[in-house]
């Protein structure tokens, strides 16, 4: 008669069926991961950032997004202000941006600024997959209706002087 099978023999033997398996063995095969940013269409050669290939230094980039991070809280602030009107909050958010821009402005040559754009838009034709943006669907910056939202600038676009001026 065979010997008995016992909960320690059954163990043992998932242990080795799963060994055995290719998903669970640590020898199998490692499949290669794609790396997030490529150099190219299928490039695997790292590039330097958009920033630093136009001349423009660390400290200056995080200056800039904390510039553009004070002025998305101000925005906040100022759409959770009960106290104020849509044309007085649109007039602020207006000024606060207008602020923000001369600011950067100041930190960063239009130049090297325009350099940014064209190498970020250059990079971003070459992704296989465009990165997930917000959409806004003509929303003002507190969230309404934007009377025209051509005309209303995205939240956090502060690269743009070329905004027709609007009239009240």
């Amino acid at each position: 008669m065979p010997a008995p099978f016992s909960l320690s023999h059954g163990i043992l033997l998932a242990v080795s069926f799963l060994a055995a398996w290719p998903g669970y063995s640590q020898t199998a095969t490692p499949k290669p991961v794609a790396p997030l940013r490529s150099g190219g269409l299928g490039s695997a050669s790292h590039q330097p950032p958009c920033w630093q290939q136009v001349g423009i230094s660390k400290g200056v980039i995080e200056q800039r997004r904390s510039l553009e991070q004070n002025t998305r809280t101000q925005v906040e602030s100022v759409c959770a202000d009960s106290s104020l009107t849509p044309q007085q909050k649109h007039q602020k958010i207006k000024e606060l941006r207008q602020q923000a821009r001369q600011q950067i402005d100041a930190i960063i040559t239009a130049q090297q600024q325009e350099e940014l754009k064209a190498c970020n838009a250059q990079r971003a034709t070459n992704r296989s997959a465009p990165l997930p943006r917000p959409v806004t669907g003509g929303l003002g910056p507190c969230g309404e209706m934007a009377a025209n939202p051509a005309q209303t600038p995205a939240e956090g676009d502060h690269h743009s002087n070329t905004a027709a001026p609007q009239q009240p």
